[in-house]
């Protein structure tokens, strides 16, 4: 799994020093990841790879103030798969927080969001009895 820093706006090199020196376990550091963006490589045991990346996220924000704002998914809206649903909506997700902060918007105002259509949100895809829409 990779997540990096989409670096916008454009933050200096010493803002990731902490995690170039400390990456979470069993991951590696790299300002130029994808030639780049800073950001970390590797795996993470975990029940599911969302949980896997909120795992990371959440440790890499914590020790080193660093929010790692992209879960890799390139053009988000054409993944609708098995394979990538998870990584699609925390990529999404962590551009969300992102960008929610440059315009004055708090994560208590996205959870609310998600609070307020949560009744239009029947579980759909795997492992219910309703295909993806």
């Amino acid at each position: 799994m990779t997540l990096l820093h989409d670096n916008w706006p454009k933050k200096k090199a010493d803002h990731f020093a902490a995690l170039a020196a400390d990456p979470p376990a069993g991951f590696t550091y790299s300002d130029r990841t994808w030639d780049h963006y800073p950001g970390v490589t590797g795996t993470r045991e975990a029940p599911t790879l969302f949980h896997a990346i909120t795992e990371v996220a959440a440790e890499v924000a914590s020790r080193h103030g660093v929010l790692l704002n992209d879960a890799g998914i390139e053009k988000p809206a054409e993944w609708i798969d098995e394979e990538t649903d998870q990584q699609t909506v925390a990529h999404l997700l962590l551009a969300a927080v992102h960008r929610a902060a440059y315009c004055g918007l708090t994560v208590d105002d996205l959870v609310g969001l998600l609070r307020s259509v949560e009744p239009a949100f029947p579980k759909a895809g795997p492992g219910s009895d309703r295909p993806f829409v």
